[in-house]
Parts: C-alpha cells; sequence; structure tokens
C-alpha cells in the first residue's frame, strides 16, 4: 500500500516536473502573518488632502498557524517566511492595493474614493501581525510570487 502511495506522488511529481515552470499556476495557500512592509516607490496619492502620500506597499510575512485552543501561533513545522527567499522576491503584495499599484490615485482599492477622505486621516498599510490568507505563486517566468487580500484602514484624527 506504502509502495503504491509513493508511486502515485512520484508520478505526480515527474509530471509537474515535465511542464515548463512558467505554466504551473497551482497556488499553495497558508495562513501568514504580516511583520514589516516597504514602501511601493511612486505609489503616492492625495489623501485627506496631503499631496504623496503613501498607497501601496509590499509585506513582509511568515507562516502561522492556528493551535486547538483557536490562537493564532507561528507555524510549529515547516515555516515559510519572506527573508527565506532570495532579495525582495519573498515580499507579497495586497490585492486590496491593486488599483493604486496599477496605476490609479484616486479610487484605491476596495473602492475608496480619495478626495472623500477628511483632513486628518491617511490610508495605512496592513498592520503587523495581521493574520492573512497567503497565496504562493509563480510569475510568468518561474519566479515566485506572494500574494494576499486585505482592505487597509484609514485612520487619522478629527482636526
Amino acid at each position: 500500500m506504502v509502495r503504491t502511495i509513493a508511486d502515485a506522488v512520484n508520478a505526480y511529481n515527474d509530471e509537474r516536473a515535465s511542464v515548463p515552470a512558467q505554466r504551473i499556476k497551482i497556488p499553495t495557500l497558508f495562513l501568514a502573518r504580516i511583520t514589516g512592509n516597504t514602501a511601493i516607490a511612486g505609489k503616492t496619492a492625495t489623501v485627506g488632502g496631503v499631496a504623496g502620500t503613501q498607497v501601496a506597499w509590499t509585506y513582509d510575512w511568515e507562516e502561522a498557524s492556528m493551535n486547538s485552543g483557536g490562537t493564532y501561533q507561528i507555524a510549529k513545522d515547516y515555516r515559510r517566511k519572506s527573508s527565506l527567499i532570495s532579495g525582495t522576491l519573498g515580499r507579497a503584495y495586497n490585492g486590496a492595493e491593486g488599483p493604486q499599484t496599477i496605476g490609479a490615485t484616486t479610487v484605491l482599492g476596495p473602492g475608496i474614493t480619495t478626495a472623500n477622505i477628511p483632513a486628518g486621516y491617511t490610508i495605512k498599510a496592513i498592520a503587523n501581525n495581521t493574520v492573512v490568507l497567503m497565496y504562493a505563486l509563480s510569475r510568468d517566468n518561474g519566479e515566485p510570487m506572494f500574494f494576499f487580500c486585505c482592505p487597509n484602514a484609514i485612520d487619522g484624527a478629527c482636526p
């Protein structure tokens, strides 16, 4: 029985290996904890009346899990994290920041009109320790790509 399972796994892996990496689009899903962010150069907008406000970031992360008590924790077994991947390839993109990453700066994801954000408020990067559902994908050239989707907070104080 074990041999049959091993043969099936080997056949599956052999079949995947025969397909060019750029054609493999099967995502791997896992929980990840956001551990930091880096501003994406040139992705700014006028938010809350302030020109040049940052509106898109890449994110550092590490794999997380949930224990039987319902508490998030850093994964005990194999632990993936952005810093283990060469250069900046391990950083994740937030799909909710898609409109501003693509280029629009008057309507941010998910449908926030910058002109409607009052003075004293700004859009925030996803906070450290936020747990998200992370997707591990391959770019067209086979390089890794990490993606999650979480709406950004708008925070501030009335003047």
